[in-house]
């Protein structure tokens, strides 16, 4: 019997070595067959982490995205004090391999046949691993993702036994559906190990917590599944709510929907996005979204709020939607929003379309989609933003025809655009208002970086500003020309 209770407590227990900390895996999580990954942190042995796998096969014919033959594999781990070394072994070989996002500085190297090797050395780090076997392009999607995520350690676990919480151990989990939060219970707590399929919603005024380091599933379930209200979960109720630390998978519409007052979004990720309205994040007013990795096919970030701040997240946009968006609903009352250190290391748009790419209006980095009449926003700011790769549009901002109202006082700098649309092409970066009633003003762009030259004349990059619909629009670069770090 004792001997039974050891080796249950081994299976259950995340295994800790030094300070690294592999989670455990439930029976039966979908393990991935592209890749494996394997750690190493300092003089210890070297260690297997479970790497899942999400296809998009299982999507075909319910979304006109519904693209087969794609995978996303993700493994996490977590750790403190040394580096951890990383070594990845792929199905097939390769002759080079990159982490994104670049800003992290990581190299990586073929270490061997199919094996890629590199060094982690901050626990809060959310990496794609790409192979030059498989890479992307204006028309090509990379095939099989790789995603790695080094998490701090976790800073509160609770009891198994407190009345107010609900506690998901090692295992797997069907909620058949969306389960409403009950009455009294104040925290969601899913363990490593834990894999859920289904979501949360709020029903109650008083504030909730969803942590931990479990994965939050709903691939079994069909897309705008109606035992789900718009997201995996819908904290629209209530405020002061919580999300830490967990992976939301395969959404059937939005992943997170959390339109309360005063939430705060934390080390989150959403991955395995493939079908329309697979929406990341939209949070509501006063409410904190950080250090998160957000794959969206549809709007990532929707700024719909006052007082918001976006902070140190990775955005991975797939064929639709906006990295940021302002736009779709009737009105779009906005002040107040912070948004800094973000990496946006894809923007997939013209993926499947061919080099002569034409793109929906929702899709820009910075966007105004559907038919919003009435705005009043300002006082915006988006500092340290880079673009990998090449971007189609980054701007995407025209009022619809009947629109009335300012967007004033927005600041954009030390952005970093690596590489855009020409300016002969199909796509320009478009900024206007509409008539007299609609006005764009007090816009001011400094160090702008695209393709590493500081942007002081829009007109030579790609930029088409409406000056009957704006004013005082202006481009600064302070720096040093081509000085983009």
């Amino acid at each position: 019997m004792l001997k039974s209770t050891v080796i249950l407590c081994l299976l259950i227990l995340p295994a800790v070595f030094s300070r690294l900390i592999i989670y455990p895996s439930a029976p039966g999580a979908p393990k991935s067959d592209k890749f494996q990954v394997f750690l190493t942190q300092g003089s210890g042995g070297q260690q297997e982490s479970f790497v899942y796998i999400t296809s998009s096969d299982h999507r075909q014919n319910q979304s006109s995205s519904d693209i087969p033959g794609r995978t996303l594999s993700w493994t996490s781990f977590a750790f403190t004090e040394k580096p951890v070394k990383v070594d990845v072994l792929a199905q097939n070989d390769f002759n080079a391999c990159l982490v994104r996002p670049t800003r992290y500085r990581i190299g990586c190297i073929r270490s061997g046949p199919k094996r890629a090797t590199f060094t982690v050395a901050s626990n809060a780090s959310m990496m794609s691993v790409e192979f030059d076997n498989d890479q992307t392009g204006p028309d090509k999607d990379i095939t099989d993702k790789l995603l790695v995520f080094a998490d701090a350690p976790e800073s509160s676990v609770p009891s198994k036994d407190d009345p107010s919480v609900l506690y998901y151990d090692v295992g797997m989990h069907d909620l058949n559906g969306q389960l409403a939060i009950p009455e009294g219970v104040k925290e969601v707590y899913l363990a490593p190990g834990a894999f859920v399929e289904g979501g949360f919603i709020t029903t109650a005024s008083h504030p909730v917590t969803i942590h931990g380091r479990g994965v939050l599933d709903t691939r079994q379930y069909v897309w705008h599944d109606t035992r789900f209200r718009w997201a995996i979960i819908n904290m629209d109720q209530g405020s002061d709510h919580i999300i830490e630390g967990i992976t939301l998978v395969d959404s059937m519409q939005f992943f997170i929907r959390a339109l309360s007052d005063h939430v705060t979004i934390s080390n989150v990720k959403t991955v395995g996005a493939w079908v329309y309205n697979n929406d990341g994040i939209s949070v509501g007013f006063g409410s904190v979204v950080r250090d998160s990795f957000i794959h969206a096919n549809d709007d990532s970030i929707k700024l719909y709020a006052s007082n918001v701040e976006v902070t140190r997240c990775v955005v991975w946009q797939a064929q639709n939607g906006a990295v940021f968006q302002f736009g779709w609903w009737p009105t779009r009352t906005v002040q107040r929003v912070l948004v800094t250190s973000v990496d946006v290391i894809h923007t997939d748009w013209c993926t499947f379309k061919g080099k002569n790419c034409h793109i929906s209006p929702n899709d820009a980095v910075v966007d105004l989609a559907g038919n919003t009449t009435l705005l009043q926003v300002s006082d915006l700011e988006f500092r340290d933003v880079r673009v990998e790769g090449f971007c189609p549009r980054i701007f995407n901002f025209k009022m619809a025809p009947l629109a009335t109202g300012t967007v004033s006082d927005v600041m954009f700098s030390d952005w970093n655009v690596e590489s855009q649309s020409a300016a002969n092409s199909s796509l320009h970066n478009e900024i206007s208002g509409v008539g007299e009633k609609g006005r764009i003003e007090n816009w001011h762009f400094v160090n702008f970086v695209v393709g590493r030259l500081c942007v002081f004349d829009p007109s030579k990059a790609n930029f088409d500003i409406d000056p009957n619909t704006t004013s005082n629009v202006n481009f600064l670069c302070p720096k040093l020309v081509g000085d983009s770090d």
